[in-house]
Parts: structure tokens; C-alpha cells; sequence
């Protein structure tokens, strides 16, 4: 099935993904924006799909990505059969490279990191997941239970075959949501333990020593680095537990609040391409969860993007090659529409932004 745009549509968001009978969740921009891909979430059958589309002011054909299945061990034999396979948290390489990784089950409850169009990498016994390819392409960090609990792990893209390198080891936590800085030589990251999750930097990755960037109670989670690598956005929910508010800080400064009650995304707050403002959905229900831009240097001043979706998630942003920057953003439907059931992927030219 090919989706084709009408360019007039552009002012608001259209659909870039096919009607499915689960919802869609978790854009993700290739880093040109010739790539769209998304994942659908099946509950009843507690299955994820993932798809890579083309994207040219138009989505080709979405490619569903399917690993191959694995071999049966004692480990997974258990579960070989069942239709729960999760296929998900996709990350893109550079353009150069123009390749992907993904963790999946592949039919299994042992997730492993897989290449596009190429079999399991670093496989071991235990869960990989949460990859980031860096922006110069030569390395990915990724999470894994391999040691019995969360750590991160480092692989050489030019040498996949060697072991990944372990960067953390704290018996007290848990390390996830790794985010590579713009020049790929930091990684931020979730340290979760059971007084608390908190943001923590690697400065230098070949003697890895990390350091807090927050020590707050309850949660802060999902780092995300500015277009200039100078600030940190991030999601928190010291101030009330029952909500998540969204936060950018200096390295080295002290975080300032940018929005409350905020939907967190999967993959952290989104940038605009210029690194001005962070764009982000608001939980309101009664005006169907709008999108705004809040500008980083006057937060109070933020502006609604006017999408025309409803029952707004997940978003994406990204400046293609061709210089015109993207919106992708998983909903509910349209105001318009009279039937709203499954979310689908909607995909628009962001706003000019002051």
C-alpha cells in the first residue's frame, strides 16, 4: 500500500501509515529524514510489529522488519510459538552507513539486538535492548541483562565481531535509555535503583566514569541531548508523582522547568532542529492532548502547534536533507474524523517557529 500526499495538506497533519488493527506508538526519523519508521502494538496478543517506510513528501510502502526466528534452547523453548513476538526500539545509522539495529524476541522472551538485513548481534543469554547507534556511526550502546541486571554496553561498528565493552557495573542499579551526545563522545543515561531513577553522564567512554547530572527523589528519565550538545532535556516527576513535567539543564548548570504534565516520549523530549525549542504533547484531555514548542529561553512563551490531530503520543522531529523539517506524531485521528479506534502515524512540515 502506498500513501500519497497532497501537498495542500501540509498546513496539518495526514496520515503516514496504513490502517492496523493495534495502535501505532514511536516514531522515528532516520537522521535525513528519507526514513520513517514506526511500531504497532498489538495488546490483546502482546505483540509489536516495527516498520520502516521511504519518506520523500510521500511514504512508500512500509517494510514490515521481521528477525529471524531463533534457534530453541533451554532458555526460550518454553515460549517457541507462541504469536507474542516484539519487534522494537529501532535506531538509525548516520546516512553514510544507512543501516538500522532493533531489539526483538523473535518469538521468544530473550530479546537480541538485530542489524537490518543481518542476523543477531552480540547475542548472550538475557535481554539486550534500547540501542543508540552514535552520530558519527562507529559505535551503538545498548542495554543488556546479560549480568543479571541493566548495564550498558559498548559496541565498535568497525569491529562487531570484538565483545562489547561494559561501561557500567554498579551492583545498585540499573542502567538504561542511553543517549549519545551530537559529537558521539558522551552518553547520558537513566540510572535506575530503588531509591530512585537519575540522570547520569560518561564523559570519556574509554575510562568510563559517570556522574550525575540529577539527584532527585522518585523518577527522572529519558535524557535527550540538545542539536549543540550544551543542554540535557529530560522528564521528571519529583514534584508530584502522579504527573511527568519536562525539564532541559546545562551540563553543569542547574535544570530549569519548561512544562508540566507533559506525555513522556519513548525516545525523550524532542529538539527542534535548531536546538531553541523543545516540542512536546500536553496531557489535556478536553482539548484532545495539543502539541506545543516551548522555546528554552523563555518556556512560558511556548506556542501550540496546530497538528489538527487528536488524542496525541509519540513524536518525532528531524530537519531532512532537503532542509524542510518533519513533525511525525502517532494519534488518534483527526478532528474531523467520526471514527477514531486505532492510533496510526501522522506526519507534517513543522511550523515556523520565532
Amino acid at each position: 500500500m502506498n500513501l500519497i500526499f497532497i501537498l495542500s495538506t501540509w498546513a496539518q497533519a495526514v496520515p503516514a501509515s496504513p490502517d492496523y488493527p493495534g495502535h501505532c506508538q514511536s516514531p522515528v526519523w532516520s537522521p535525513d529524514g528519507a526514513r520513517l519508521s514506526w511500531e504497532v502494538n498489538y495488546l490483546e496478543r502482546k505483540a509489536i510489529d516495527l516498520y520502516v517506510a521511504t519518506f520523500t513528501e510521500s511514504a512508500g510502502t512500509p517494510r514490515k522488519i521481521s528477525p529471524p526466528r531463533p534457534a530453541s534452547s533451554t532458555l526460550t523453548e518454553g515460549f517457541a510459538g507462541n504469536d507474542d513476538s516484539v519487534a522494537h526500539e529501532l535506531s538509525f545509522s548516520p546516512p553514510s552507513i544507512a543501516r538500522f539495529i532493533y531489539s526483538s524476541s523473535g518469538n521468544s522472551r530473550d530479546y537480541d539486538l538485530f542489524l537490518d538485513s543481518g542476523g543477531t548481534m552480540v547475542a548472550a543469554a538475557g535481554t539486550d535492548g534500547g540501542a543508540a547507534w552514535s552520530p558519527d556511526g562507529g559505535r551503538v550502546v545498548f542495554s543488556s541483562a546479560r549480568t543479571g541486571q541493566g548495564d550498558l554496553y559498548l559496541i565498535d561498528m568497525r569491529n562487531p565481531s570484538q565483545a562489547p565493552l561494559r561501561l557500567t557495573g554498579d551492583d545498585n542499579s540499573s542502567e538504561l535509555y542511553a543517549s549519545w551526545s551530537p559529537d558521539s563522545r558522551q552518553i547520558a543515561f537513566v540510572g535506575h535503583t530503588p531509591k530512585g531513577d537519575n540522570i547520569w553522564v560518561i564523559d570519556n567512554l574509554d575510562f568510563p566514569a559517570p556522574r550525575p547530572i540529577t539527584t532527585w527523589n522518585h523518577t527522572q528519565t529519558r535524557p535527550s541531548w540538545s542539536p549543540d550538545g550544551k543542554n540535557l532535556a529530560f522528564y521528571s516527576n519529583h514534584n508530584d508523582p502522579n504527573r511527568y513535567d519536562l525539564y532541559s539543564t546545562p551540563i553543569g548548570g542547574l535544570p530549569t522547568l519548561i512544562a508540566t504534565d507533559v506525555q513522556m516520549n519513548p525516545r525523550g523530549p524532542a529538539w527542534s532542529p535548531d536546538g531553541r525549542y523543545l516540542i512536546y504533547v500536553k496531557q489535556n484531555e478536553a482539548a484532545f492532548n495539543p502539541i506545543y514548542a516551548a522555546p528554552i529561553a523563555d518556556p512560558a512563551s511556548a506556542r501550540t502547534i496546530p497538528t489538527g490531530t487528536v488524542g496525541n503520543d509519540d513524536l518525532a522531529v528531524v530537519r531532512a536533507a532537503s532542509g524542510v523539517e518533519w513533525l511525525a506524531v502517532a494519534a488518534q485521528g483527526r478532528v474531523s474524523d467520526t471514527v477514531r479506534d486505532f492510533r496510526r502515524i501522522y506526519v507534517m512540515k513543522l511550523p515556523k517557529l520565532p
